[in-house]
């Protein structure tokens, strides 16, 4: 686990009823120097009274506009499912402005999600059921929401007999699973957690299913051990030297992710890229050579994509990264296009910025692998007329990072899986 140091710990009285949740929180208590006599315990009645104490009325904010980085508060707690109280009434006793999905995640919602369908903002992503067990992470990248509190289901076993396992057996069309990936990092918490045992062994045991591993840490050495059998792909994150320590400083570098995915890759993983989230800081042309060439020298990954900095309006953009440590013509280009891209989930920059960088980076990919699957994550249709000719794939074929129906080798498409009534 990464040695934190959290301003705050919470334990829910009901995730202490499990033999096996208690003995997965006091492991990753151990490990941070914490027992669970120095822990406060609370209930669902105090959840109110917490948000307003330890101030999580803002949680929802993006880190960036919190300040400097701070490690998350913990709290440990179960999913519910079906049985978890409604959100409703107990937000309604929270400070104003008060997240439901904090509240709903503290109360033991979440877990299994539709996700990726992303049409209604204009971005294009395959649809998918993906599974959530931990709401919050010590990365504190500054365009993330999840820094603040991390909600940590402890009922892991039970969450994969309920929800997990039931689910894979029912669709076979799916043949990869990602975890995780909503708003934390699963290998901070490991191996203490034990989530990515535990779904690396579920996995190797179906017929031709994955799990996937989506993650900007280098914390992998107990992925050595476990029993994968070729069935876990591990995808990295992976921004420029700059990016990774400035934009998410609680990370792991751009050359520590490099090298634990060479560890990986080693170990018989598959190993995948996502160039995700591309910042433009100054002399970011320079910094992509340089993180191809490293990426490419130490490993072979099975697919890489591309994504600008995306999801936010210019005003979050300006607030939550400082204009002095990027290209002054894309912040000019930001601010030239500010009624544009109003709206557009693809922003702050406008199209041409998206295109310019993804034409250094594709040629700088082909550079080293002529052959590598090059995707783009959640663009528009608008760029994927523009490079899916030179990508070779397009919106209805594309391989994809953590697509559903991507396991390793997949080089293209031949046909998109289940309806999404389905999911």
């Amino acid at each position: 686990m990464y040695d934190l140091s959290p301003p705050v710990i919470c334990v829910f009285e009901h995730a202490l009823e499990d033999e096996r949740s208690v003995a997965r929180i006091e492991a990753m208590l151990s490990a941070i120097g914490r027992d669970l006599s120095s822990v406060e315990r609370v209930s669902d009645a105090d959840i109110p009274d917490m948000i307003a104490r330890y101030e999580w009325g803002d949680a929802h904010l993006r880190q960036g506009a919190l300040g400097e980085h701070k490690q998350p508060a913990l709290v440990f707690t179960h999913h519910r499912g079906a049985e978890a109280p409604e959100v409703g009434p107990v937000l309604e006793r929270c400070p104003p402005g008060t997240g439901a999905r904090l509240v709903g995640n503290l109360l033991g919602h979440g877990g299994t999600q539709l996700a990726g369908d992303r049409s209604s903002g204009g971005l294009v992503c395959r649809p998918r059921v993906q599974f959530d067990t931990i709401y919050g992470c010590p990365h504190g990248c500054k365009y993330c929401s999840g820094g603040k509190v991390a909600v940590i289901f402890a009922n892991v076993e039970e969450f994969i007999e309920r929800e997990v396992a039931p689910y894979s057996e029912a669709n076979p069309w799916q043949k990869v699973f990602m975890f995780n990936s909503n708003l934390t990092d699963t290998l901070c918490f490991e191996p203490e957690y034990g989530l990515s045992r535990l779904l690396a062994e579920y996995y190797a045991s179906t017929a031709d299913q994955h799990y996937l591993i989506h993650t900007k840490s280098a914390n992998v050495d107990f992925l050595r051990d476990v029993d994968h059998r070729g069935r876990t792909i591990v995808l990295w994150s992976l921004t420029s030297e700059t990016a990774s320590r400035l934009v998410e400083p609680g990370s792991a570098t751009m050359e520590e992710r490099v090298e634990a995915a060479r560890i990986c890759q080693e170990a018989g993983y598959t190993v995948r890229y996502k160039f995700k989230p591309i910042v433009p800081v100054r002399g970011w042309r320079e910094e992509c050579e340089r993180m191809m060439a490293l990426a490419f020298a130490k490993t072979r990954p099975d697919n890489v994509g591309m994504c600008t900095l995306a999801w936010m309006t210019t005003a979050e953009f300006r607030q939550i990264i400082d204009p002095e440590l990027l290209d002054p013509s894309f912040v000019a280009q930001v601010d030239a296009f500010v009624e544009e891209m109003r709206g557009v989930s693809a922003g702050p920059f406008p199209h041409e910025v998206r295109a310019e960088i993804y034409d250094l980076y594709l040629r700088e990919i082909r550079r080293h692998d002529p052959e590598v699957p090059v995707f783009l994550c959640t663009e528009t249709p608008a760029m994927w007329a523009d490079l899916g000719p030179r990508l070779g794939m397009a919106i209805g074929d594309y391989v994809c990072g953590c697509g559903p129906q991507s396991p390793p080798g997949t080089r293209r498409l031949d046909h998109v899986g289940a309806p999404v009534e389905a999911l």
